[in-house]
């Protein structure tokens, strides 16, 4: 299949990818990860310059963008998510058009609908499986699309290539693993007769050792002994290899953090910051590429659309999270107020959410009469 796609023809392989985030729980808790790390970021559409055809284009399509940011199909979070599942499938693609009332609708591209190759885009509608291989006739059925048509993303080095590696190895590893448990997962009973059994009778000792393995439980005259064969098989040599085929799924998905699978256990806080911060970076990446996308397709044909000009004097932007707590801001003030700097309060407020009452002012509210005097507050 890796083959066949470097020719082109990877419908089957986009399949799979499909399939393997669906069926593996690591691929689940991965891909929610990042696309969460995308979706949960506040957006906006900035202006460029500070004209009031600027201002103009940032109000009216961000009022458009809010519309279409309330549908739960084909609506801009759903949007945002596909185009970032780029990084794990290679490709992802957006189709931007107008209803007939003007309603922004952004409808997905299924991955072995929607085809990148030869810095080409195209559509295969029957979803078949095709190649190229030196063929100077594009196939029967495929069209290319313009790519001002389509709102797209591709990544040359996608999470699901070695993903598919890795959840085969890991297959054969469960497999392995059920065989073992089913084998040597039950310890053997050995039954040792009392002293002065003769040989011809540890045939009969031989059926009550299985009918004890067996059922549990059984009765034994005196002078005889049960022991377990436990030490042999209490070794669980499979699960440390399933562990790690699914470390490796995590540090390709999110950067080297192990959080996803409980590896932060015990970490130092040095470490968990430096991970958490390099998943940060991925998620920053992905945010820089999808206003790329949508400013560069859907904004601009907004633009098109309504005010009839190709001259842009808008983007589509995340917002960066600030980390910064209360706290930390109001020790800089105090900072900046001890070497003579003057505050401005309302940045303060909007950077801290708190609101502050002068002394001057009145208490906002205060009790007349407590419960124990015999009213209410």
């Amino acid at each position: 299949m890796f083959y066949n796609a470097r020719q082109g023809n990877d419908a089957r392989l986009q399949y799979c990818y499909y399939e393997i985030e669906k069926l593996t729980p690591i691929f689940n808790v991965c891909i929610e990860k990042r696309l969460a790390g995308v979706a949960n970021r506040q957006w906006d559409i900035t202006t460029i310059d500070e004209s009031p055809e600027a201002t103009q284009q940032a109000e009216f399509v961000k009022k458009i963008f809010l519309e279409s940011d309330t549908r739960n199909e084909d609506g801009l979070t759903d949007a945002i998510r596909h185009l970032c599942m780029a990084a794990f499938r290679g490709r992802s693609a957006i189709k931007p058009f107008f209803t007939d009332d003007n309603k922004l609708i952004l409808k997905q591209l299924q991955n072995w609908n929607f085809l990148a190759y030869n810095n080409k885009l195209y559509w295969n509608p029957d979803c078949e499986t095709f190649a190229w291989l030196n063929s100077s006739t594009m196939p029967e059925g495929i069209v290319e699309l313009p790519k001002d048509e389509v709102c797209y993303l591709t990544n040359e080095r996608p999470i699901d290539m070695p993903g598919i590696l890795i959840y085969l190895r890991q297959l054969v590893g469960e497999e392995q693993w059920a065989r073992f448990t089913e084998k040597c997962g039950i310890p053997q009973v050995i039954l040792t007769a009392p002293e002065g059994t003769p040989d011809e009778a540890l045939e009969l000792w031989n059926r009550r050792a299985q009918a004890i393995f067996e059922g549990g439980s059984g009765s034994l005259q005196a002078g005889s002994n049960v022991h377990l064969l436990t030490e042999a098989r209490g070794s669980d040599i499979f699960s440390t290899f399933i562990q790690h085929q699914m470390e490796q799924i995590s540090i390709l998905a999110t950067g080297g953090t192990l959080m996803t699978i409980g590896g932060s256990t015990g970490l130092g806080s040095d470490l968990a910051r430096v991970q958490q911060e390099s998943f940060n970076s991925l998620v920053n990446l992905d945010c820089k590429r999808i206003s790329n996308a949508i400013t560069n397709s859907i904004v601009r044909k907004c633009v098109k659309k309504f005010f009839n000009t190709d001259d842009l004097k808008i983007r589509f932007e995340f917002i960066e999270q600030d980390d910064t707590t209360a706290d930390e801001y109001l020790t800089l003030a105090e900072r900046c107020k001890a070497i003579g700097l003057t505050i401005d309060v309302a940045e303060l407020k909007k950077l801290t959410k708190l609101s502050f009452i002068s002394d001057e002012t009145e208490s906002v509210w205060t009790p007349k009469r407590t419960v124990e005097e015999g009213e209410g507050i």
